[in-house]
């Protein structure tokens, strides 16, 4: 059980010592311990400051043998030359979890070697301390306090941000914390964040192990410039899959990528072909794409698992359409011409300009409750596709609105505006039938939008449960990965 795994204590510390905070905001540490503050963590702070009384509001004890416990956990931002004495003193003191922050540990120093690496894993393993590092970002857990909504344990994302049932596990801080760093457009949650660096200690298998059996991650991320233990995550990553979707992303194998790892974290990478022979076989989602990594795990956390590769096109523009369409089908999703009886069913209602055999297009039609909600369920009910993309869900009140703020415009317009409760009202209406529908019938539909992602109607859509995107292309491409990792499933059962 991950609550037995020894990551347990790293994520969920009732008190935390730092080395390196000032009263400087530009400084890392103290950046860490104020998301401490913004994220209302409830435990114990203990600054260690040579000079300082007190950081960012905290009492600072001059050495770690004055604080009046012992700390679950020590983090250290400071030069890597003072790293091995902090370590002793952590191991006189009697601290066990260590985060290292510093970098400056496996590059190589005028040519000659550098062995800080090796000399603090003595002194880690002679008192019992386990670390995550060096050149690391931290952490971040979503469910420090699970009934607290506003409360986390983070000293890695600036941002408050909802919680969610993805966890991350990255050799780049960047991609374990920047990429939260908008989470006004993104709807995707997070549940925890490890930034393990260059892994002197503690490794990608070992938050895979975590993750694993995790209560609270149903889908896992990773980051991967090498694997030091690649049989134990291979066998780890094989009984992984079955239960909870992994994503990937690996760099390496170009000579451009080689040489930015071995400068960033000193990793010497393997054969791409290697990697994704790997994935393969262990039913691991790859991409080379941040975004749509993102977009992956965003479908996935909403449990989005659709039963096969058949897609229906709901559209209200024929260029949208078929672009959906040829994208889809060159990355492996079906786009089956409807049946006959489906078409005739769809030509007594649609207008005579429309299209029906799939995708289908109303062209510009205004009859909303159709377009939102007796269509989809027409597709759904028929068997013949397994997810929908409906393309053009725009807020034409937003357009309308826009336009009547030019006062000429306003004065001959007979356009009434609509209250902000009337169209609040109307989006559930017309959103909440069909996310039961999705449910009903298991056919879940990618909603795409082309306005802009906070714009009133698409934040309407999104708070009634619409998995929102602004363009097409995203879309396809990510569900396009999600159907191969079902067809992994099929296969290995």
């Amino acid at each position: 059980m991950s609550r037995d795994h020894f990551l347990q204590g790293f994520l969920n510390p009732k008190s935390v010592a730092f080395y390196g905070a000032n009263n400087k905001g530009g400084s890392l540490a103290a950046i860490q311990i104020m998301n401490l503050i913004k994220a209302e963590y409830s435990g114990n702070v203990y600054p260690i400051h040579l000079k300082l009384d007190s950081v960012m509001g905290f009492k600072a004890y001059k050495t770690l043998s004055e604080v009046p416990e012992v700390p679950d956990l020590v983090v250290i931002v400071l030069n890597s030359k003072m790293v091995p004495q902090i370590f002793r003193e952590c191991g006189e003191k009697g601290v066990n979890k260590i985060i290292l922050i510093s970098g400056g540990f496996r590059e190589l120093i005028d040519d000659r070697k550098n062995t800080l690496t090796e000399e603090i894993n003595e002194i880690a393993n002679n008192n019992g301390i386990r670390f995550i590092g060096p050149n690391c970002l931290g952490l971040f857990n979503n469910w420090y306090e699970p009934n607290n909504k506003r409360s986390s344990f983070n000293i890695a994302i600036w941002e408050r941000l909802k919680k969610g049932n993805f966890s991350i596990a990255s050799q780049s801080g960047t991609l374990s914390s920047h990429i939260w760093f908008d989470p006004e457009n993104i709807d995707l949650g997070l549940s925890k964040s490890l930034s393990v660096g260059n892994e002197a200690n503690i490794d990608l298998v070992d938050c895979l192990q975590y993750y694993k059996d995790d209560k609270e991650t149903e889908v896992i991320g990773l980051y991967i410039e090498e694997l030091k233990r690649g049989k134990e995550f291979l066998e780890l990553a094989r009984g992984t899959t079955p239960n909870k979707p992994i994503i990937a992303i690996y760099v390496g194998g170009s000579k451009g990528g080689n040489r930015a790892l071995q400068s960033h974290t000193g990793s010497i990478a393997g054969d791409s072909k290697i990697y994704e022979a790997v994935f393969k076989e262990t039913g691991i989602i790859s991409t080379d794409y941040v975004q749509e990594f993102l977009d992956i795990a965003l479908i996935l956390s909403n449990g989005i698992i659709p039963k096969g590769n058949r897609i229906g096109i709901i559209t209200n523009s024929g260029g949208p359409g078929a672009m959906i369409a040829n994208n889809a089908e060159k990355h492996g999703l079906i786009v089956p011409e409807l049946s006959e009886a489906l078409q005739e069913e769809l030509k007594t209602m649609l207008p005579s300009t429309a299209s029906f055999k799939n995708p289908v297009d109303v062209t510009f039609d205004m009859n909303l409750p159709y377009f939102y909600i007796t269509l989809p369920e027409m597709l759904m009910k028929s068997g013949e596709i397994d997810a929908i993309f409906q393309y053009g869900v725009v807020g034409f009140q937003d357009v309308m609105d826009d336009y009547l703020k030019n006062e000429k415009i306003a004065k001959y317009a007979e356009f009434q505006h609509q209250s902000e409760e009337d169209m609040d009202s109307l989006a559930e209406k017309l959103l909440q039938l069909t996310m039961k529908n999705c449910q009903k019938y298991s056919i879940p539909i990618l909603y795409i939008n082309p306005m802009s992602f906070t714009s009133p109607w698409s934040k309407r859509l999104r708070k009634n449960g619409a998995l929102l995107f602004k363009l097409w292309d995203r879309p396809v491409n990510a569900l396009a990965k999600v159907c191969e990792y079902v067809e992994y499933k099929k296969k290995i059962k």
